[in-house]
């Protein structure tokens, strides 16, 4: 399932810099839509605009399959994206000046949810058609970048909730999911030059 890869070393540097950064930048950079925040979605975008060209390219694999696991990536990546902006509700704010509520947005905002659970089983659907392990099997994940994006997952986790008091923070938890959706970027890049047979994308 697992195989070596060369060393992220961007990855890895900037893994070694949330500490400082956290304790150096001000609070204001992990504001939510702040700075940190809106640049995690280029990464969320970037991937969903990977895998759509991906979904069109020819593959090493039958592309009816890899259509189908590009498909999922498309949902995956669209799914963190409207998270990171709250389905929308970042852009309206309430008579108190705060983010409005989902039953504040009349029948979409009662329809955010039953979206995001029908969009998972899509996704879920789409990969077990495609037979994922069989495909993993064959390409296997990158176990140094995978091992890079769980630290930047529990290092987000610990922002957010650790009780560490000088690590408890919002801008360590931004910064921290920022690595986390480069590496997932990185990662089903990574992914889709070794199902490729076209040229480099």
């Amino acid at each position: 399932m697992f195989r070596m890869d060369k060393w992220y070393l961007q990855g890895w540097l900037y893994f070694g810099a949330l500490v400082p950064l956290t304790l150096l930048l001000p609070d204001w950079w992990g504001k939510e839509n702040g700075i940190v925040e809106n640049l995690q979605l280029l990464w969320l975008l970037a991937g969903m605009v990977y895998c759509w060209r991906m979904r069109l390219a020819k593959q090493t694999i039958l592309t009816e399959n890899a259509s189908k696991i590009w498909s999922a990536g498309i949902i995956y990546f669209f799914l963190l994206f409207m998270r990171e902006i709250s389905w929308g509700r970042v852009f309206f704010t309430n008579a108190s000046g705060g983010m409005l509520e989902y039953q504040q947005m009349g029948l979409y905002g009662k329809l955010v949810h039953p979206m995001v659970a029908a969009l998972i089983i899509l996704a879920l659907v789409l990969i077990v058609k495609a037979k994922i392990w069989h495909i993993l099997k064959r390409i296997k994940l990158p176990i140094k970048s995978f091992t890079l994006l769980l630290l930047f997952i529990g290092m987000s986790w610990i922002g957010e909730r650790g009780s560490i008091s000088i690590l408890h923070s919002q801008v360590l938890e931004e910064l921290a999911e920022f690595g986390a959706y480069m590496m997932m970027y990185y990662i089903v890049k990574d992914l889709g030059s070794r199902l490729k047979i076209t040229k480099e994308l």
